[in-house]
């Protein structure tokens, strides 16, 4: 073994505020930074975040590294661009946030206007004008087997993060309900555009289970992250009824989720 293993870079834990979306922000990080998370991941579900002094007290008690751009009622934000560069302009406001999580537009009719412009877009950072330290990734999203496309979807996006100058969200458990092995997947993913893993379990079609609900090898999955270095964001992106009402409970949960993420990616740096 390395003698410098222990000192091998780390990802940083992050909480997604999805995980319990039903009560407040603040309330959310408090839970977050009780339970040991490094930061936390804010979905902007509302235009309203970003002309509010709250989120200033939400990073004062679990810094706000990274946001999740709106990725539903484009309406309500003034179109799919506008929603972007809202949330850009939020995050240039922002102390600690340095990461942006896109969803790449979608092939449906309601997308014709946003692939327009995403298509002709070859660098989001300047388009969206982002100040220098916010970066963007582009998430791997669910598809179905058996696409016509005559080429693998994820090795399209892969293509994309580069044609965008943007890295990559992988989400473990959007490739799970895929049919995609993990394991595999991971491996085609280049270090450098490799920005955030999104981190949850999957079994059949239902998404975002606890670790260990599902079918999916996080064990493993977490022994490679360890093993290869990983120093990029790991975001625990559950559903709310993971969680009981308890909010004490609830702490003590995502507290040994945290320390069983920990552990696994020390075993994998160790090996390494």
């Amino acid at each position: 073994m390395d003698v410098n293993s222990s000192f091998r870079p780390r990802p940083m834990l992050l909480l997604s505020s999805g995980c319990l979306f039903h009560l407040p922000l603040r309330l959310i990080a408090r839970l977050g930074r009780n339970a040991g998370f490094a930061g936390l991941e804010v979905i902007m579900n509302s235009p309203r975040l970003c002309h509010s002094s709250e989120l200033d007290g939400v990073d004062a008690l679990l810094p706000i590294k990274s946001l999740h751009a709106p990725f539903r009622r484009w309406s309500d934000w003034g179109g799919h661009l506008a929603a972007w560069k809202a949330t850009t302009s939020l995050a240039n406001s922002l102390p600690n946030v340095d990461h942006i999580t896109l969803h790449p537009p979608g092939t449906r009719l309601a997308n014709m206007i946003a692939n327009r412009w995403f298509e002709k877009a070859h660098d989001l950072a300047l388009l969206l004008d982002a100040k220098g330290r916010v970066r963007f990734s582009l998430e791997t999203m669910p598809w179905v087997r058996g696409s016509p496309f005559g080429r693998h979807p994820f090795e399209q996006l892969l293509e994309l993060c580069r044609d965008k100058n943007v890295g990559l969200t992988f989400d473990v458990c959007h490739m799970g309900v895929s049919g995609l092995n993990i394991m595999d997947a991971i491996g085609h993913v280049p270090d450098a555009l490799l920005y955030n893993v999104h981190f949850s379990d999957a079994k059949g079609y239902t998404e975002h289970l606890s670790p260990g609900k599902g079918d999916l090898p996080l064990d493993d999955f977490l022994k490679h992250l360890g093993k290869r270095g990983y120093d990029g964001y790991l975001t625990l992106e559950l559903e709310p009824s993971a969680f009981p009402d308890d909010l004490d409970a609830s702490t003590e949960i995502l507290a040994g989720m945290r320390t069983h993420i920990e552990t696994r990616l020390m075993r994998g740096a160790k090996e390494a």
